[in-house]
């Protein structure tokens, strides 16, 4: 399995810019590393499991890295512990997409470039940007459509 932390650094020398790192999701409002933007946070997941995870299959679970525990817990066959947020991706990686739990809701909080908060509903994107500087303007996207979220 490879899990990247969040989307493209642009510190060591990488040009992101060059390499589309972000492909489909860069916007205009901040889509690298430490923006809660789509290309801040969609990173990729990898699963290569012979036998058990067909080669090319994909996904549309939405996920964050909150669920590598559960989904390693179940893996191996131990409890979780109790309390978390996350939620076992097992059943979605070996195809039992009708036994996948789905989440009500991910809330990501980051202190970088003045504070930010973003939270997500299925295709529904809630972002306040600035929080330090007194905003509190809520912008809400529709991800289905707008996945470099321009359309307020």
């Amino acid at each position: 399995m490879f899990c990247s932390d969040n989307g493209p650094a642009s510190n060591a020398g990488v040009d992101p810019v060059f390499f589309n790192s972000a492909g489909p999701f860069r916007g205009n409002g901040g889509w690298g590393k430490g923006y809660l933007r789509e290309g801040g946070i969609r990173a990729p997941f990898i699963v290569q499991w012979p036998g058990k995870v067909k080669a090319g299959s994909s996904s549309a679970l939405v996920s964050a890295t909150i669920d590598m525990m559960p989904t390693f817990c179940e893996l191996l066959q131990v409890n979780a512990p109790p309390n978390i947020h996350g939620v076992s991706m097992l059943p979605e990686i070996l195809g039992n997409t009708q036994r996948q739990k789905q989440h009500d809701y991910l809330y990501f909080e980051y202190p970088e470039y003045g504070g930010q908060q973003a939270l997500r509903m299925g295709n529904w994107k809630a972002v306040r940007m600035n929080l330090m500087k007194g905003n509190i303007i809520t912008e809400l996207y529709d991800l289905s459509t707008d996945l470099q979220e321009q359309k307020i």
